[in-house]
């Protein structure tokens, strides 16, 4: 597996492009679009978030009914067409059908996805305006992937984007490639059928319809759904999984390479999304070990990473190690605290912090200080946590918590 440019249009035959149609107040791209040039299976992980925006129902069932008949990805930011009713289905769909008939698609198959503020309905006219101006914007290789890239931006401070190529068990050379957007009300947990966390991945490969859904939600519990920024899951969270075919090949339905590239991309922009949290000055990567069963794993992991004094003591540079022990505490893992050992992982030798259920004693005689200092100097703060209770193991990715969150989301709509 190799690394490569290209984010979603990496893989054969997809275009992308993005431009500004006066959703959002700033001017910036607030409209994106992935396409293929054929037909292509698709499949989709959704929030399960009892209130679900406009795209997400819609979305979720077109995949359900018409998972082989797909040609592409539209999406809106600015705005994320949620608590808007049977109107914003309405728009959404009137949406899609100018935006099929511009490009002379058939009906039905483009995907929807909006990120945004929640409640105002989607500016209709303003989007339809721009169709015109997308279709122009279209373009393969890294140009279309970074327009797209930009179009879904909120306060995201960055592009977010990943590809690999990858030879299957036939000999057939494959690419998966990907954007994502998000920053804050990351806390996904994504599921079948039904970020904001949006991603987008595209395939040349050959891969069915099925297969594609169970590699994709496989992939999503082990790489966004371990992603917390501040603990709030979205009406919007979509990511969707295309696969054209392109490059030929035998089926890759069971191909473990594969399944392993869609995670490798994933694994990508989860860490770049928690990278990117609202106000973030560091990523924190905490990585369970020694839990009895993978639930217990996952639990531990998601629990540290969404603690909120956790966050606050890695912004403040604060050793404050009972915090993270106390988060694994009410986390459901089942966990002896007096095996419990937590770590600050580095190359040239893990930072003992908790040993056998204990903080070291040097945090307590000066240690402390030292701790602080390393803590300052890192952009990533990773973590190794062993409950010593089995061999399963997790990971999840968060981010600290700023004072600029707080200024951020204090006024968000205003």
């Amino acid at each position: 597996m190799a690394l490569i440019p290209g984010g979603v249009t990496a893989p054969a035959a997809y275009v992308a492009g993005g431009v500004a149609a006066g959703v959002k107040r700033s001017g910036r791209p607030d409209l994106a679009i992935v396409l293929s040039d054929r037909d292509a299976n698709a499949a989709g992980v959704f929030t399960t978030n009892c209130v679900k925006a406009a795209p997400v129902l819609l979305g979720a069932a077109m995949v359900l009914e018409q998972p082989s008949r797909v040609r592409g990805i539209f999406a809106v930011s600015g705005c994320a067409n949620a608590m808007t009713g049977e109107e914003g289905i309405e728009d959404n769909r009137t949406i899609l059908a100018a935006a099929e008939s511009e490009l002379g698609l058939p009906g039905g198959t483009l995907l929807p996805a909006c990120t945004g503020v929640i409640g105002p309905r989607i500016p209709v006219d303003r989007i339809v305006r721009a169709l015109p101006s997308l279709r122009g914007a279209l373009a393969r290789g890294v140009e279309g992937s970074e327009r797209a890239a930009h179009a879904i931006l909120t306060t995201d401070t960055r592009v977010k984007q990943s590809a690999v190529r990858v030879r299957l068990g036939d000999g057939t050379v494959v690419r998966v490639g990907g954007i994502a957007k998000g920053s804050g009300m990351i806390a996904p947990r994504l599921a079948l059928p039904h970020a904001t966390t949006l991603g987008f991945l595209t395939t040349d490969a050959r891969v069915g319809p099925a297969a594609l859904s169970r590699v994709l939600a496989h992939s999503a519990e082990r790489t966004f759904n371990m992603v917390n920024v501040d603990g709030d899951m979205s009406t919007n969270d979509t990511v969707y999984l295309l696969a054209n075919g392109a490059a030929g090949g035998e089926s890759a339905d069971d191909d473990t390479a594969f399944a392993g590239a869609v995670e490798t991309v994933m694994e990508s922009l989860a860490r770049q999304i928690a990278r990117d949290g609202e106000g973030a000055t560091k990523l924190l990567t905490v990585n369970v070990e020694g839990a009895r069963n993978l639930l217990d794993a996952r639990a531990a992991a998601r629990a540290v990473v969404g603690s909120t004094l956790v966050k606050a003591a890695i912004f403040g540079a604060d050793p404050n190690v009972g915090r993270i022990a106390a988060a694994l505490g009410y986390s459901g893992a089942r966990l002896d605290p007096s095996k419990l050992s937590v770590h600050l992982a580095r190359p040239r030798g893990d930072v003992p912090l908790i040993v056998d259920g204990q903080p070291v004693r040097t945090l307590e005689n000066g240690g402390a200080i030292r701790i602080r200092d390393l803590l300052r100097q890192l952009d990533e703060v990773p973590l190794k946590i062993h409950l010593h209770e089995g061999r399963a193991r997790a990971t999840a990715w968060g981010c600290d918590l700023s004072y600029a969150y707080v200024q951020i989301n204090a006024a968000y709509r205003t």
